[in-house]
């Protein structure tokens, strides 16, 4: 029967069939741009996730599930070099790094903060947080006794590049230890937690604090965020051959709030996908199921001069597919429009529990895109089905019968 009869047939009543394809291109718009808010939204997170983690980390088994008692979660140096000689062979690896992270107690005056010490090597490019200053400045190599702190810490301490604060921790050997610090520069991040939780100060002091030479992760970054799980496996591959008792986290893995928020994310579109589907599903049902009340005459002539049950079914299906398809890709094009004057709009907006604003977007692509129109024909073919059913299950004698 091919696809052209099926065309000329659903384009003879061009009112119901521009409701339809209408009807069809305005869910797949609302499913396309929907997709495309939550999937930049989501890219965004990952990569503030990426700059806080690094792809990869590896560390003592006892980091990773909180049972290490004291500082027995330290990687010892030789263990590093086994640990960045197997991260050598990593194709994608850009770089590495070490940490040494520590609970203290902040302080200056009466004012006091808990925070997560963090000791770093000064200029490693890897998970560098100097680029992160914007009053005061970065940790260089030679510093020993510099700090830097959050901007949210900064406001709630009063503090100011160059001022005085003293850091107290416990160290390796469980006695207390306390150390003056000067502010070098202060920092900005997405999250207010981290700004005001987290300080940096170079490993060596760090480490002369605690009265340690291990550190209690190696950081790797990679070329891109689809590297990261192929990479791990590799590498935990072959930690595992150099009997290190260490293993290898992923970004996503050490960031409870991405975990939770990725998750959101996808109810919240999968919640949407359903309910346009739906809406689409029985708004076109009942388009076509009108549609076969007024062609019952036209489907008792074509059985009357030979055309089958399967050729009948057939063809309405095919009509539903022209519309699915027509319908689908007008969505894509109406999305993609919308998408594009909202990218140019530059609307910003303050997420819960950050500091500086967003720009939000709309991700615009193929494989944005393949998920609205695949559910839109596959939703517009389903509501198809019983139409067409009922059409070539209709005998001759009924349908030629005169009201």
């Amino acid at each position: 029967m091919g696809w052209w009869i099926p065309l000329r047939s659903i384009w003879r009543n061009r009112r119901r069939t521009v409701l339809s394809i209408g009807i069809i291109a305005l869910g797949t718009a609302v499913s396309f741009f929907v997709l495309g808010f939550v999937e930049s939204s989501r890219r965004l997170i990952q990569e503030s996730t990426v700059h806080e983690y690094g792809n990869l980390q590896i560390g003592s088994p006892d980091l990773w599930n909180g049972t290490a008692d004291s500082y027995d979660r330290l990687i010892p140096p030789d263990a590093v070099a086994q640990i960045e000689a197997a991260l050598a062979e990593e194709p994608t690896l850009v770089g590495s790094t070490v940490q040494l992270q520590f609970p203290g107690l902040l302080a200056r005056g009466e004012r006091t903060q808990v925070v997560r010490a963090t000791g770093v090597v000064p200029g490693n490019g890897v998970l560098e947080f100097n680029d992160l200053v914007f009053i005061g400045r970065g940790l260089a190599p030679d510093d020993r006794a510099a700090i830097l702190i959050g901007r949210s810490l900064a406001e709630k301490l009063a503090l100011s590049p160059g001022d005085a604060i003293t850091l107290t921790l416990t160290t390796v050997d469980g006695a207390y230890n306390a150390s003056p610090f000067t502010v070098a520069g202060v920092f900005r991040f997405t999250s207010e937690a981290f700004e005001q939780q987290v300080v940096f100060m170079p490993l060596g002091y760090a480490q002369r604090l605690l009265n340690t030479p291990g550190v209690d992760r190696v950081i790797a970054s990679l070329s891109s965020l689809e590297a990261t799980n192929p990479a791990r496996q590799r590498l935990q591959s072959a930690l595992r051959g150099a009997s290190l008792a260490v293993d290898v986290k992923t970004w996503d893995e050490l960031s409870p709030f991405y975990r939770q928020l990725s998750s959101y994310f996808s109810a919240l579109f999968g919640f949407l996908s359903a309910a346009v589907s739906i809406l689409v599903f029985f708004i076109i049902l009942q388009v076509l199921t009108l549609a076969f009340l007024e062609r019952t005459r036209e489907i008792g002539t074509l059985r009357a001069i030979g055309t089958t049950r399967a050729q009948v079914f057939r063809l309405f299906l095919a009509e539903s597919a022209w519309l699915a398809v027509v319908g689908s890709a007008a969505g894509v094009v109406i999305g993609t429009l919308l998408g594009l004057g909202f990218n140019a709009v530059g609307i910003e907006w303050r997420p819960p529990g950050t500091v500086e604003p967003v720009r939000l977007a709309v991700q615009l692509g193929v494989a944005t895109a393949a998920v609205p129109f695949v559910v839109s024909v596959a939703a517009t073919l389903l509501s198809a089905l019983f139409p067409s059913i009922e059409a070539a299950r209709l005998r001759v004698v009924d349908a030629l019968r005169v009201e």
